[in-house]
């Protein structure tokens, strides 16, 4: 089985992917996506001590992900790939990876960012990005555990700002 899950989460490895994600969708390889990751010793020591000693981890470049993406290399487990930021996601599309739909659980505040939900905040710059990755055919659903109601992020977008209207 290819990708069982690709999520923009900007803690990437934590508690939830764990022992919520990994756990129920059986997933026996988590790939983290990030081009500064990859650069830094601790956050990967870190993110390897913090995935159980069951599950594979691979910390790759956007592109590497791609690559092996496009090469079927996940097609003999059931991978979860995580993602910090939206960018991330566009850009292993510009790359040639295909992915038929995006998680979105957390995106955390920062200046000048609109509240979507509890865990999510998203500027006007996140709102394009995510524009450009929908109109590559990929859904992008909000779900902050498995067992959470999919919600459409363009119809959370929406009624926010129409909120926002009025």
């Amino acid at each position: 089985m290819p990708i069982i899950l690709a999520r923009i989460d900007d803690r990437l490895i934590h508690g939830q992917v764990v022992v919520g994600w990994a756990k129920v969708l059986k997933a026996n390889h988590i790939v983290v996506a990030d081009d500064e990751v990859i650069k830094n010793d601790i956050q990967k020591f870190l993110f390897r001590m913090a995935t159980p000693e069951d599950i594979k981890l691979s910390i790759l470049t956007i592109k590497e992900t791609s690559n092996m993406i496009k090469e079927r290399k996940f097609d003999n487990d059931y991978t979860i790939i995580l993602f910090k930021v939206p960018e991330s996601v566009l850009k292993l599309l510009n790359f040639g990876g295909m992915i038929g739909e995006v998680n979105i659980g957390g995106m955390h505040f920062s200046e000048n960012k609109v509240q979507l939900t509890d865990a999510i905040f998203v500027d006007e710059k996140d709102i394009e990005t995510f524009n450009e990755i929908r109109k590559r055919g990929v859904k992008l659903e909000i779900r902050m555990v498995p067992t959470d109601t999919k919600k459409d992020l363009f119809k959370v977008i929406d009624e926010k700002f129409k909120r926002n209207k009025k």
